[in-house]
């Protein structure tokens, strides 16, 4: 899902916060407007209506509904199921009820849109025949929590809804919306695994293995913090996410340790089981201890990990601008398989 906000380190997606508790269904109708029949199998779906995300159970009907994505068209796809999970559980607070929207046909989710702090808006349409039902609403209602934000991580920024430069049902929409493509992006990365992959050389005196469960979520939060040069992932957000977090495995999220016993570098893989393909997001390295090759060994291992638990693929994001995790990920043999491009509202 667009790619949302880089905090130093690799890639780190934008400002998430935890869910509310007791958040309510808050319905609300769909325009009244006249809608192509969209079937499914025999049965002719109604127009789609919208409403705000009500709970763990709308969680997992859009895992459900990334997953379906993915079995048709990935791995061009806009987001993994790791990517729900990590941006739902790596900050403190996450008001949920307000910043997700589900759109549904007939009781059966057809899309769901996500507005982060920073201004930017991630859909996802499944089927793609409903874009052109669905888009112009999911950004009439972004740009109205914008509105309702009052403003944005940095200031000042305007709504980008983001799509796959090879989704062109869903660019269609954004366009018919009244919006244009930038030239911010973000790049997918991917490769096939086609053979069993090797461990990582290591720096001398470095080992990496799994983290060591909760009792080292204190030392997990604070190498993250010092990678990506941010307060938001405390000790507790990090424990809350191990403990709640659907798709989290401890034996994928993989840390560097130095010689006197510091976690100096970490790599969180994110497995999709049923589509057996698998994520890094985020990979960072303490200040203190970069240039000395650990975040691609640490990439390596939590690929080979992947690989182990049932991956026959990865994905990994990228800004197109950073040359050395570019490098470094083509190292790894991921090259690029699509961008995932900002639209945004011209000036009038």
């Amino acid at each position: 899902m667009n790619h949302l906000g880089v905090e130093g380190g690799i890639v780190d997606k934008g400002p998430i916060r935890r869910p509310r508790s007791s958040l309510g269904d808050r319905r609300r109708p769909g325009p009244k407007r006249p809608c192509r029949e969209d079937r499914v199998g025999d049965v002719t779906l109604p127009a789609p209506t919208s409403r705000g995300y009500a709970g763990e159970a709308d969680l997992s009907r859009m895992h459900a509904l990334v997953r379906d994505a993915w079995r048709q068209h990935g791995p061009r796809v806009e987001c993994t199921v790791g990517d729900l999970d990590w941006r739902l559980y790596r900050r403190a607070t996450v008001d949920v009820g307000a910043n997700i929207r589900l759109w549904e046909a007939g009781g059966t989710l057809v899309g769901f849109a996500w507005f982060l702090p920073n201004g930017d808006l991630d859909l996802l349409v499944h089927p793609r025949e409903h874009c052109a039902a669905v888009v112009a609403e999911m950004v009439a209602w972004g740009e109205a929590r914008l509105r309702a934000s009052g403003n944005t991580e940095p200031p000042g920024r305007q709504l980008h809804a983001w799509a796959l430069a090879s989704n062109e049902p869903l660019s269609r929409a954004l366009r018919a919306a009244g919006l244009q493509p930038t030239s911010a992006c973000y790049l997918h990365l991917f490769r096939e695994f086609d053979a069993p992959l090797d461990a990582p050389s290591l720096p001398r005196g470095f080992h990496v293995r799994a983290v060591a469960g909760l009792s080292e979520a204190a030392a997990r939060a604070a190498v993250h913090r010092a990678a990506f040069g941010s307060e938001r992932v405390s000790t507790e957000v990090y424990a809350h996410l191990m403990r709640s977090a659907r798709h989290y495995r401890p034996e994928l999220d993989v840390v560097a340790v130095a010689p006197e016993g510091v976690l100096a570098a970490m790599a969180l893989g994110w497995l999709d089981p049923d589509n057996h393909v698998g994520e890094l997001e985020p990979v960072g390295t303490a200040p203190a201890y970069r240039r000395l090759g650990l975040a691609r060994a640490l990439s390596q291992e939590a690929l080979r990990r992947l690989q182990a638990a049932g991956a026959r693929s990865a994905v990994i994001y990228a800004l197109p601008d950073n040359a050395a995790s570019l490098a470094l990920y083509a190292s790894l043999g991921l090259r690029e398989l699509d961008r995932n491009v900002g639209f945004v509202r011209p000036p009038p």
